[in-house]
């Protein structure tokens, strides 16, 4: 029993003490691809950063013949994505790995993406609203099918789409032949109301079809056990605290979320020129950039979201580059959240009702739209009445997802 206790300590210390190249490079791309020699970089040991993984991601522009590497930790990833992949476009590549200092170019196989299955979508863009292509009669072929309801915008992705990340997944190659459906909104402008699939036999992304089953199992699925959220869009060039929050509306989903980057890469050119033809060398470099959004989120299915937090660092002092949290309880993707710190809002205590921690929400915030007192609280947890039933508004992250 001791040895076998001695032994999990083992693993649990061997698990949080991966080390990870934690710098940023750039580089003239080779043939429309990046150069895996003259773009690699390590950090020495005093600036490795320490997580559960290490991550290296790859950004190509194309028109300036550049690309970009950034390195750093992260605190999980989806189980299947170990190596290198595409996310959801030829620009940007992903890769990820769990050993220590693995995320070099020789460990991460010169960021040469792996080979996926391919699939056969519909093709179609909307491009004043008219109806979708019904028939599939432009097809597509790519690693998977997306579609989007709001935009009436069906294709193809290449890689693995971004949404599940941002659900947090175990395994996205569990889902395969399955749909991956969901509907994420963090302002009235900012909606994502769609699906992916991979179904080997094709044309998954049929419109008539996959919206009856959107409207069947993500919109109208337990409309009855919502959770209230935070809808908030933040954008600045310095920190902020919770007082962003005072702006925030609310929306109602199977999920409530919150994510915040820190930063942003930026491609500048290295010289001055009056023309911007005339550029022909440029720098890859991170810039402060603080965005906060938080939302709520529609899914089919409790098997196709997970809750907790996904965390990139950079540095020994594991500074946040980007923090994404997805939670299940009234209210509760407060700022607390991507801080990493105590919940500071006071707790509202319903009389009778046993309650954990999670479940606890603040007795006094504000909104835009009005101040909540307990009373409105009490409301929302016993579900008596409606509690401001705003309008929708969603998140774009549908091939960018």
């Amino acid at each position: 029993m001791i040895l076998h206790y001695l032994v999990l300590l083992a693993t649990i210390s061997s698990v949080a003490s991966i080390k990870c190249h934690s710098c940023l490079t750039f580089c003239k791309t080779l043939n429309g691809k990046v150069d895996p020699i003259n773009c690699d970089c390590k950090s020495p040991p005093n600036e490795q950063c320490t997580a559960n993984a290490c991550f290296a991601k790859v950004e190509l522009f194309a028109d300036e013949a550049t690309a970009i590497v950034q390195k750093g930790c992260i605190s999980d990833f989806p189980a299947g994505q170990r190596g290198c992949q595409y996310a959801s476009n030829k620009d940007t590549i992903h890769c990820f790995c769990d050993q220590d200092q693995c995320n070099t170019r020789h460990k991460l196989g010169s960021y040469i993406p792996e080979h996926l299955p391919l699939v056969k979508c519909c093709d179609y863009t909307s491009r004043h609203g008219e109806d979708s292509d019904s028939e599939c009669s432009k097809p597509c072929t790519g690693n998977y099918c997306v579609v989007d309801f709001d935009g009436k915008e069906q294709g193809c992705g290449v890689g693995y789409p971004r949404l599940p990340s941002f659900l947090r997944v175990d395994d996205y190659m569990d889902y395969e032949g399955d749909y991956l459906c969901t509907r994420y909104e963090s302002s009235a402008s900012n909606v994502m109301n769609g699906c992916v699939c991979t179904h080997p036999s094709g044309m998954c992304n049929e419109f008539n079809k996959t919206f009856n089953y959107q409207k069947k199992h993500v919109i109208e699925r337990k409309n009855e056990n919502l959770h209230y959220c935070y809808a908030l869009m933040h954008k600045a060039y310095k920190p902020f605290g919770q007082e962003v929050f005072k702006k925030s509306s609310t929306c109602e989903g199977h999920y409530c979320f919150i994510s915040l980057t820190t930063s942003e890469i930026v491609l500048e050119s290295a010289d001055f020129k009056h023309n911007y033809e005339d550029h022909d060398e440029f720098v890859g470099a991170a810039r402060p950039r603080f965005e906060l959004q938080a939302g709520c989120v529609k899914v089919n299915g409790e098997d196709k979201v997970q809750t907790g937090c996904t965390v990139e660092t950079q540095g020994n002092n594991s500074e946040i580059l980007a923090k994404h949290c997805i939670c299940d309880s009234h209210l509760c993707n407060f700022h607390h959240l991507v801080r990493g710190t105590e919940d500071p809002r006071p707790k509202a205590v319903v009389p009778g009702l046993k309650q954990t921690t999670s479940q606890l929400n603040p007795v006094r915030l504000y909104t835009t739209n009005k101040e909540i007192d307990e009373n409105d609280i009490l409301s929302v947890m016993n579900g008596v009445g409606n509690f401001w039933k705003l309008g929708a508004f969603l998140l774009t992250l549908l091939i960018c997802v």
